[in-house]
C-alpha cells in the first residue's frame, strides 16, 4: 500500500466528519463576508485566524440587516450624521460601509483601522465609517504614529547611545511625565530640529551624551548670531536639563551659555508684485476673501480660521476679527457674498459654524487647518501671516507712524502697534519715498483694480 498523504487531527476537535459538519453549519456570511474563522482547541488559545476580506462582500448573500450590533450602528451613524450635518450622499456611503463591515459582526469582536480601510475599495467614505465604529466602542486604531515614524527616521543617523537619550527626552517632552506637563508637538519638533546639527556631528565622535564637554557645545555655537544661536541652544539646553534631571549624564554641558542679544527685525514692506501674485494664486471664493481679509483688515491665519458665522453682520455691513469689531469695504463685502453663496451650495446640511470649511471640516465642527489655508501661496514666497503684517505696515506708512490708530483699527496689543510705528518711522526717515508710495498703493482686486481699506 502507498500512502500519498497523511491527515492530521487535533484533539478536541472530532473526526473529519464531524469537522466537516462544523464548517458547513456556519453562515455564509460568517465564512465569505469577512468574518474570521479562528480554530481553536477547548479551554486553549487560538491556532490561527483568517484575515477579513471584506472587498468579497456580496449584498444578496452576506448582508445581515437584522444583526443587532448592524442596528446600533445604523441608528448611531443617522444621529451622528444629523449633528454634524452630513450630506445624503455621504449618509448613503456611511450606511453602505456599515453593512458591509457589520453584517456578520459576532459578540466581543473589533475591527481595525486597517480593515475599514478597505471599503474604501468599495467607493465608501472611510474616516467618517470609522467615527461611528469608534462612536460604539468598537475601533482598534492600529495606525502608525507619524511622528514616532519621523522621529525613527531623525534617530537612524545617530550613534546608539546618543538616540536612546534623545528619544527618551522627545518622548517625555511629547507625552508628559511625572513633574513634566506635555509640549505641543510642533515645538518638541523645533526643539529637536535646533539639536540635530550637534548631535549628529557628536555622533561622530562619541557614543554617549555624557561625553558632551562644554567646549564642545562652545565649539557648536561660535560662529551663530541672533536668533539662530538662540534657537540652537534652546534645543540643546532642554536636551541636557532633562538628561541631567533623569540621571543619564553627569553635568549639563550648556549652562551659562548666553544666547546673546537676539533683538527683534523690524518689519519691512513686500515686494511691490508680491500680492498681484497672491490675487492671481488664489482662484476659490473662499481663499480669495481669506486673502482680502489678510490684505485689507490684517487679519492673523489663526484669526480667519477660527471666522465664524455670527462674526458676520451683513446688515451693518460689519465684520468681528478676533474680538474687534470693523467696517466691511465694498472689495470685502463682494468676497463674502461669493464665499457665502459657494458655502451653502457646496455644503447646505453642514452645522459647521465656522466660515470657512474645508472637505474634511464641512463634514464636523472643527476649523479648517493650516495648510489648507497657505495652500494656494505655496513657492510663492509669502504667507497669508506675512500678508497681514504688511497690512499694518502700510497703514503706518500712509497714516504715519501712530501706535495708538493702529492698535485701535486692527485692535492688536500696545506693544506690536508700537513695533510697527517704529518700523513706519524709520523707513519714512531713512526712505522718505516710501509713505508717498505707500499712500498710493492699493490693494489689488481680482479684476487688477485697486480698492483702499476702510479707514
Amino acid at each position: 500500500m502507498t500512502f500519498t498523504h497523511w491527515q492530521l487531527f487535533l484533539t478536541g476537535f472530532g473526526t473529519s466528519n464531524e469537522l466537516q459538519a462544523t464548517t458547513a453549519a456556519q453562515p455564509s456570511a460568517v465564512r465569505s463576508a469577512g468574518q474570521p474563522v479562528t480554530w481553536q482547541i477547548p479551554g486553549q488559545l487560538a491556532l490561527f485566524s483568517c484575515r477579513r476580506d471584506f472587498t468579497r462582500f456580496d449584498r444578496r448573500a452576506h448582508a445581515n440587516p437584522d444583526n443587532r450590533t448592524l442596528i446600533h450602528a445604523r441608528m448611531a451613524a443617522r444621529d451622528l450624521g444629523e449633528a454634524r450635518g452630513w450630506s445624503h450622499h455621504l449618509a448613503d456611503e456611511v450606511d453602505d460601509a456599515l453593512v458591509v463591515l457589520l453584517s456578520a459582526h459576532a459578540p466581543g469582536d473589533r475591527l481595525s483601522y486597517t480593515e475599514i480601510g478597505h471599503v474604501d475599495r468599495l467607493g465608501y467614505n472611510v474616516s467618517r465609517t470609522a467615527e461611528v465604529i469608534d462612536h460604539l466602542g468598537l475601533l482598534d486604531d492600529d495606525r502608525a504614529d507619524t511622528v514616532d515614524a519621523w522621529l525613527a527616521g531623525r534617530l537612524t543617523v545617530l550613534t546608539p547611545g546618543i538616540a536612546e537619550d534623545v528619544e527618551a527626552w522627545f518622548n517625555t517632552l511629547r507625552h508628559g511625565g511625572t513633574r513634566t506637563t506635555p509640549r505641543a508637538v510642533g515645538t518638541v519638533r523645533d526643539y529637536l530640529a535646533a539639536a540635530m546639527p550637534a548631535l549628529i556631528t557628536w555622533s561622530a565622535r562619541y557614543a554617549h551624551l555624557r561625553q558632551v564637554t562644554r567646549d564642545d557645545v562652545r565649539e557648536h555655537l561660535d560662529g551663530m548670531t541672533g536668533l539662530p544661536r538662540k534657537r540652537h541652544l534652546v534645543g540643546l539646553r532642554s536636551l541636557f536639563r532633562w538628561c541631567k534631571n533623569a540621571g543619564r549624564i553627569f553635568r549639563d554641558p550648556t549652562t551659562h551659555f548666553s544666547a546673546g542679544n537676539v533683538g527683534h527685525r523690524l518689519p519691512m514692506p513686500l515686494p511691490a508684485d508680491t500680492l498681484t501674485r497672491a490675487v492671481q494664486a488664489c482662484t476659490t471664493p473662499a481663499h480669495r476673501l481669506a486673502l482680502a481679509l489678510a490684505a485689507i483688515h490684517a487679519a492673523r491665519p489663526i484669526a480667519v480660521r477660527r471666522l465664524k458665522l455670527e462674526d458676520i453682520d451683513r446688515s451693518h455691513r460689519r465684520i468681528t476679527i478676533n474680538g474687534h469689531t470693523r467696517p466691511l469695504d465694498d472689495l470685502t463685502a463682494e468676497l463674502l457674498d461669493r464665499h457665502l453663496v459657494a458655502r451653502q451650495r457646496r455644503w447646505p446640511h453642514t452645522l459647521n459654524q465656522h466660515l470657512f470649511l474645508s472637505e474634511q471640516t464641512g463634514h464636523d465642527l472643527r476649523s479648517v487647518s493650516e495648510g489648507w489655508l497657505e495652500k494656494p501661496l505655496r513657492g510663492l514666497g509669502v504667507t497669508f501671516k506675512q500678508i497681514s503684517m504688511d497690512r499694518q505696515l502700510e497703514e503706518a506708512l500712509s497714516h504715519g507712524p501712530d501706535a495708538l490708530h493702529l492698535a485701535v483699527l486692527f485692535g492688536i496689543g500696545d506693544r506690536t502697534a508700537m513695533r510697527y510705528a517704529d518700523a513706519a518711522r524709520r523707513l519714512l526717515t531713512d526712505h522718505p519715498a516710501a509713505g508717498a508710495a505707500s499712500s498710493t498703493a492699493g490693494t489689488p482686486t481680482l479684476e487688477g483694480s485697486t480698492s483702499s481699506s476702510p479707514r
